[in-house]
């Protein structure tokens, strides 16, 4: 009987020393459940004029756009050689 007694006592003693998981999903409060007060920091972004943020997205999307094509040419190369195989295969049998 007191084994059950103390399985159940650690079990509550575990269960009290972890955070509470309502608080960290209610609000923004995850952060603070986790790191110290000496480690809060706030994020810092970088300020860039429109004109380079504009030039920015550009080759950003002219980069994507080259990957596109890129995967589309081999994409397609692949499906040609699958072509050229299953055609010289059943020319073979016949």
């Amino acid at each position: 009987m007191s084994n059950i007694q103390d399985m159940n006592n650690r079990i509550r003693q575990n269960r009290e020393q972890r955070p509470s998981k309502r608080a960290k999903f209610k609000e923004n409060n995850r952060g603070a459940i986790y790191t110290n007060e000496e480690n809060k920091s706030n994020l810092t972004f970088k300020e860039v004029d429109k004109t380079e943020l504009e030039k920015l997205k550009k080759s950003i999307r002219e980069n994507a756009q080259h990957e596109q094509r890129k995967t589309k040419l081999v994409f397609l190369i692949f499906i040609m050689i699958v072509l050229l195989v299953t055609i010289g295969y059943f020319l073979y049998l016949t």
